[in-house]
């Protein structure tokens, strides 16, 4: 007979800090040995917990609510854990309130609870005490055995029979020892003893894997010789038959876990939702005040509208009215609207609605969404579903920098115990595990990087995905030991739950305590509290979900359109919600596809979508948001919208009486609402009825898909439509109902690309400053927004401390002044500051900028960010000077100039004026250009005022061919000097690696196809950031061409080398011109000449010959075989830096 057995203490991956098993394992593991019941008992957390549920539940095995937690008694001096159970339902709660407690006791850095606090909610709580860091563990392996008995009359006298103690046979130190002491004193006290494994894996083989991923969360190497070891081989989830064997005698152990289990019956789902009362007048209740507000709303909307169609809004408005009753919401579409509108009134910029919560009337009315669902055909089924009743969602997106002060309005009107933000989970991701490994293992972090660096930058990116995609890494993961090692070993930790997360937008209201339906975490180092349950979860359990999300896009439109008004103080102020949905200009600039920064439309495939389309009415941006999705792409419905809309194509409809609902986009169903349309007019289905036809279409169920398809084809008989031209019309619908988006949600959007197009159209310098200020710690994307901002002929200058501010702003000369924010390394404190102090007066020079302002605000970092920029050219000779100068800067900081300054003034306004600061650096020597300009992209994240590429065009000259910018239609071939700008790697149709790169040399940009065997070569040396010699064949780039208006190239790239290797090849000599050189003599340029280095010219192929002139002749000298050197760029900018710059001639 098979042994009965239940695990009643199980970590899964939910404990962050331990544990490996994931939610599946342990349901699966407790179906296949045929364990009745099992307890989740992660760590101070219930994070797993309803997902547990439903998988058991699902399975046939009984779940039990479980926790590990810590408590201290009074006289404690540190904390100990204690194992708890739930037995009902109010235990339950009770357990949650004990985890809360715990999370909410800052009196110590982890989640502990008092004892005293833990015997308030002890009701209908089992607690088992003996786990290896409890109580009882501790004082039996120290003998301390008085206290042993002390601490267990504590337990006894408040949980009575619910007091259990537990031994554990898994191969630790002292179990043995415990194992023996505690068996007299568990009978002599009367007390329950039962057998757990403390299980973390699911079998033997895992425990490596698990220790890995303790040190990945420790810090700690697994070789490391002083790391504790906390767990054994045997924590894995064992079988009854197992237990048994490990407990052979003492059958009573293992018995007694079903006995408890049979104690533990908690049930945590409902049908039920659980809303926040929100406050209505006296005189009214949720629903006469939704009716009251949304009608006298309504009314002012509709007041010049004529009387049928006055009549129309009206009658939408009461049904919708009666639906929302009938559910029950009327309290929901209260509370949204509320924030929403303070929102308004508090300057919090709120957007126009997403998904289908714009289908509503009642929504318009409040103001929860901006678009009239009448005048654009929005469906409220489509929202909610009298037929097939869920909860409401408004996904509400507000300004990026402000919506934490919507969340905090929530969280004082409802009360803060009763409002939370929403925990996530992040995994161990493919980039990041292969990075955590190797350091766990103990790797140079060297290793770990490259490994990771091989993975594409993806979402949702997997190794078996990596490899398909990166040939190098699927190479590397198979011939190199030490790739393979860290690898085989990250895959089995991969997508395991890593740390705690916050929701971006999630926000639960509870009508009464968080911690009554629901755990919380409490976040030490943001002090943020979050529930315990993911977004999915939390619904389970009937609580009800508010999106707070924010969106970059309504800060670029808050900011732009605040600087506009600004400006026009005297004209009229700028209202996007009252600009015109039909400007042919904006629509002018959005059919060119220049719409780079415009909400939604900037990508690449979208702009070429744009270009062929040329909307002309609000209604096609809507239907291109809608068709720019994978599925409709990959159909082609998006051509032919196209070749409709042009003529190209006949415009034709399933059936006629579909014209009305079709013809706003030429006969193609774009969206769901359609779907549901086309069911009501040919089948007479009601729009609820509709809805789930549309929802059945999604999910492709045969079942429910024959049962809707003879629904239809009979409502289609009944208007006298043929079945065959039923049955035909029903695959059409479903073929699209495939694809068909929320017209709801692209309609919302819509307007936020509508409006951003419009700014860039009106208003672009103040829009780009706008765009440009919300990616100040985006370096790259500042990069490319600078370089659209000189295609639009928008001048950005370089940062100027004298003028600059921390984002970009526009000028009175209509310019934009550089963001100091952008600036890497320079502090927010500090510029903050500067601009305080430049409020008194401006800066003459670097001495009195130092002299100014406190220097010690920013340190050192922050003066060598701002003079490696640029930032401090106005007030200084030139940028070296600068750069030298910080040193001397900060030593005044040091000796207390600048705090006194800060106090009182400028101390030295009664120098003399003719103090000359600079004199100390009037024989520093210029950095060279190429210097400078690597400190330039150092501080700033890229090139500004120049280009690596311009800066050594004199030493290149011998080994390109051309520049970018000299490319023809005639050029066939070239050899081009170029920085790398991106290196992308795929696989061609037979499975070959073929890489992507994108180069420019200052002159222009291009893009070039590196295939495999070239790339076998050069891969060492094909880098970003480096700068090649590209050969290959070159040819007219027909897609940018179009794109951009103008002839673009690419290269085929045949031959991929390093300059110093080309300049090796192409330089066998170079001339100094001492006329053009910076010594005044023949005499002066020997001794410069002795005084090189004599490693300098050893092993070195390059001649260097001299020009000397007289009054009657030029002469050439060749220096000879004592004075070769290697032509390398370094070496060539060294001798520029000893004779000049302009006496080489290369």
């Amino acid at each position: 007979m098979k042994s009965a057995f239940s695990h009643l203490r199980v970590s899964s991956e939910f404990s962050i800090t331990q544990g490996l098993l994931t939610i599946n394992q342990i349901v699966d593991n407790a179906v296949k040995y045929n364990v009745p019941s099992v307890a989740l008992t992660d760590k101070s957390n219930m994070f797993g917990l309803v997902k547990f549920f439903t998988k058991c539940e699902a399975a046939g095995i009984k779940p039990m609510s479980g926790s590990s937690i810590r408590v201290a008694f009074e006289d404690d001096e540190q904390s100990h854990e204690l194992l708890c159970l739930a037995k009902t339902n109010k235990g339950h709660k009770n357990l949650m309130r004990i985890i809360s407690t715990a999370h909410n006791n800052y009196n110590f850095q982890t989640p502990i609870i008092n004892f005293e606090n833990l015997s308030v909610l002890k009701d209908d709580i089992v607690v088992i005490s003996g786990g290896k860091d409890s109580h009882i563990y501790n004082l039996i392996r120290r003998n301390k055995f008085e206290d042993v008995e002390s601490r267990i009359d504590q337990f006894l006298k408040t949980f009575g029979d619910d007091f259990v103690l537990e031994v554990q046979r898994t191969n630790r130190p002292d179990e043995n020892e415990y194992f023996s002491n505690i068996l007299p004193i568990s009978s002599k006290k009367g007390i329950p003893l039962i057998a757990t494994n403390d299980v973390l894996f699911a079998q033997e083989q895992d425990f490596d894997i698990h220790e890995t991923k303790v040190c990945i969360n420790t810090g700690k190497t697994l070789n490391d010789p002083n790391r504790e070891k906390f767990f054994s081989k045997e924590q894995y989830f064992k079988s009854p038959d197992e237990m048994k064997n490990l407990f052979d005698g003492f059958d009573e152990l293992i018995s007694n876990t079903i006995e408890i289990s049979k104690k533990c019956n908690v049930s945590i789902h409902t049908k039920n939702y659980f809303l926040p009362e929100y406050p209505v007048p006296k005189e009214h209740n949720f629903d006469s005040f939704l009716v009251d507000l949304s009608t006298k709303r309504i009314n002012e909307y509709i007041d010049k509208f004529d009387d049928n169609k006055k009549s129309e809004y009206l009658e939408r408005l009461r049904y919708e009215l009666d639906q929302i009753k009938t559910m029950g919401f009327s309290s929901y579409f209260l509370i949204v609207y509320d924030f929403i509108q303070w929102s308004k009134d508090n300057d919090v910029p709120v957007g126009p609605g997403r998904g289908s919560g714009a289908g509503s009337l009642v929504a318009f009315a409040l103001g929860i969404t901006t678009l009239d669902p009448l005048e654009h055909g929005l469906l409220f089924e489509r929202f909610l579903n009298p037929e097939r009743i869920s909860m409401p969602d408004f996904d509400i997106d507000f300004c990026m920098e402000k919506r934490d002060k919507v969340i905090e309005y929530v969280s004082n009107k409802y009360g803060s115990d009763a409002v939370s933000q929403i925990a996530t989970f992040g995994t161990m991701a493919a980039r990041a595990v292969v990075r955590d490994v190797a350091r766990a293992l103990g790797k140079p972090y060297a290793l770990g990087d490259r490994i990771s660096k091989m993975i594409p930058f993806a979402p949702g990116m997997t190794l078996d995905r990596a490899k398909e995609e990166q040939p190098i890494f699927a190479q590397a993961s198979k011939n190199d030991p030490e790739v393979k090692e860290i690898v085989d070993l990250a895959y089995k930790l991969e997508g395991i739950a890593r740390n705690v997360g916050k929701h971006a937008g999630g926000v639960v209201i509870a009508p009464g305590s968080i911690s009554d339906f629901c755990p919380i975490y409490n976040d030490r180092q943001s002090s943020s509290v979050m529930t315990q349950y993911d977004k999915d979860d939390v619904e389970k359990i009937g609580l009800v979900k508010f999106d707070f999300l924010g969106l970059r896009t309504l800060t670029v439109i808050d900011r732009a359109v605040k600087s506009i008004n600004a400006v026009n103080k005297e004209n009229k102020i700028l209202d996007l919600d009252q600009i015109p949905l039909n400007d042919p200009k904006v629509f002018e600039l959005l059919s060119s596809g220049k719409t780079m920064a415009v909400f939604q439309l900037e990508s690449t495939g979208m702009r070429a979508l744009i270009k062929s389309l040329k909307p002309t009415k609000f209604e096609e941006i809507t239907a291109l948001l809608a068709l720019y999705r994978p599925g409709p792409l990959n159909s082609g419905m998006h051509t032919t919208f196209v070749d409709r809309k042009h003529g190209k194509s006949p415009v034709v409809y399933p059936h006629e009486l579909l014209e009305p609902v079709l013809s706003e986009t030429y006969g193609v169903i774009v969206y769901q609402e359609q779907v549901m349309e086309a069911a009501r007019v040919l089948a007479g289905y009601s729009m609820g009825e509709a809805d789930i036809l549309r929802r059945v279409m999604g999910k492709k169920k045969i079942e429910e898909m024959e049962e809707q398809r003879e629904i239809f084809v009979k409502g289609c008989e009944e208007k006298d439509i043929p079945r065959k031209k039923a049955e035909k019309i029903f695959e059409l619908i479903e073929q699209f109902a495939e694809y068909g988006f929320n017209k709801s949600h692209s309609a919302a959007y819509a307007v936020i690309s509508y409006q951003t197009a419009y700014l860039k159209t009106y208003y672009p310098e103040h829009f780009m400053a706008a765009v440009l200020s919300t990616e100040l710690g985006n370096t790259d994307k500042i990069h490319a927004l600078i370089q659209e901002c000189k295609r639009m002929g928008i001048n950005v200058l370089n940062p100027n401390i004298l003028s600059s501010v921390k984002r970009f702003i526009v000028n009175e000369n209509q310019d934009i002044e550089y963001g100091l924010g952008a600036i890497k390394g320079v502090a927010d404190q500090f510029i903050s500051h500067v601009c305080q102090r430049r409020n008194t007066g401006i800066f003459r020079d670097l001495w009195d900028f130092s002299n100014k302002v406190d220097i010690k605000l920013g340190g050192k970092k922050s003066l060598e960010a701002l003079s490696q920029s640029g930032a401090f050219d106005s007030i200084a000779p030139s940028r070296t000077v600068a750069i030298a100068s910080v040193e001397d800067m900060l030593k005044g900081a040091s000796n207390g100039v600048s705090s006194q300054v800060a106090q009182s003034g400028d101390l030295f306004a009664n120098l003399n004026v003719e103090f000359d600061p600079y004199e100390k650096y009037k024989n520093t020597q210029d950095i060279p250009l190429s210097e400078l300009l690597a400190l330039e992209k150092k501080s700033l994240g890229y090139y500004l005022s120049g280009h690596p590429v311009k800066a050594i065009e004199n030493s290149i000259k011998k080994i390109r061919s051309k520049k970018i910018s000299d490319l023809s239609q005639d050029t066939k071939r070239a050899s081009l000097v170029c920085l790398i700008n991106s290196v992308r790697q795929i696989k061609d149709k037979k499975g070959k690696p073929l890489t992507f790169i994108n180069f420019d040399d200052g002159t222009g940009v291009m893009d070039g196809v590196v295939a495999g065997d070239t790339l076998e070569d050069c891969h060492n040396i094909l880098k970003e950031g480096q700068i090649l010699v590209l050969k290959g064949t070159v040819e007219i780039d027909d897609f940018r061409s179009k794109d951009l208006g103008d002839a673009m190239y690419r290269m085929r790239v045949k031959e991929v080398h390093s300059l110093d290797s080309e300049l090796h090849k192409k330089i066998q000599k170079i001339v100094v011109d001492i006329e053009k050189s910076d010594l005044p003599s023949l005499d002066i340029f020997s001794e410069k000449l002795d005084e090189i280095d004599s490693n300098f010219w050893s092993d070195g192929v390059c001649q260097l010959h001299i020009r000397v002139l007289t009054e009657e002749s030029e002469a050439i000298i060749d220096m000879g075989s004592n004075y070769r050197f290697e032509p390398s760029l370094t070496n060539i900018s060294f001798l520029k830096e000893v004779f000049g710059n302009e006496a080489l001639e290369i």
